[in-house]
C-alpha cells in the first residue's frame, strides 16, 4: 500500500490527538470533514441529513478514538462510522416516510430546476438499497478498494463486488429506460 505525506500526517494527528491535544483533533476534523461531507452526501442524497450524520460521524468517533489500535487505520475506522452513522440516517428516513404513508400524509419532494444530469443520477442513486449506494460512493466516490469496502461495511469482498455489480446493472437500467 502507497502511503505518503498526508497519511503520515493523519498518523501523527490521530497519536495526538489520542493523547489529548485539542489542536491535532481540531485539524483532523478539518482535514476529514469534506471527504466525510461528500461520501455522506452521496449516500443520503441531501445535505442537511449528511451533515448532521458527519456532525454524528466525529461524535462517535472522539468516543471511540482511545480504542483505535492503529493509527493508519484511522481513514477506514472513520469511514466505517459514517457508513453506519448514514445507514442510521436512511433507516430512520424510511421509516418516517412508511409512518407518514400510513396516515396519509405526502411526502416531501425536492427538485431542482437545474443541472439535470445530475438530478437524474440522484434519483437513481436514491434507488438503489442502502448496501448498494455505501459500495457504489466509497468505491467511486472516495476511490476505495474493494477491500477497504469490505473492511468499512463488515462485509466479505465478494459480497461488496456483488454489491458493486447490482448498483452498475441498476443505473445501467435507469439510464437506459430514460432515453
Amino acid at each position: 500500500m502507497k502511503r505518503g505525506l498526508d497519511h503520515a500526517l493523519d498518523d501523527y494527528l490521530v497519536l495526538l490527538a489520542q493523547g489529548g491535544s485539542r489542536d491535532a483533533a481540531e485539524r483532523l476534523v478539518a482535514r476529514w470533514s469534506p471527504k466525510l461531507l461528500a461520501f455522506a452526501g452521496r449516500t443520503l442524497g441531501a445535505v442537511e441529513p449528511a451533515r448532521d450524520a458527519v456532525q454524528d460521524t466525529w461524535e462517535s468517533a472522539w468516543r471511540g478514538l482511545a480504542r483505535l489500535d492503529d493509527p493508519a487505520r484511522f481513514g477506514p475506522w472513520l469511514y466505517a462510522i459514517a457508513a453506519r452513522k448514514c445507514t442510521d440516517a436512511l433507516r430512520t428516513k424510511y421509516r418516517h416516510a412508511r409512518l407518514a404513508d400510513a396516515v396519509g400524509e405526502k411526502s416531501e419532494t425536492i427538485t431542482f430546476a437545474h443541472d439535470d444530469a445530475r438530478i437524474d443520477l440522484a434519483a437513481a442513486l436514491k434507488q438503489l438499497p442502502t448496501e448498494q449506494r455505501v459500495a457504489l460512493s466509497l468505491f467511486f466516490g472516495e476511490d476505495m478498494s474493494v477491500s477497504d469496502i469490505a473492511a468499512i461495511t463488515g462485509a466479505p469482498a465478494g459480497t461488496v463486488k456483488s454489491r458493486l455489480f447490482a448498483a452498475r446493472q441498476a443505473l445501467r437500467r435507469h439510464f437506459g429506460e430514460a432515453k
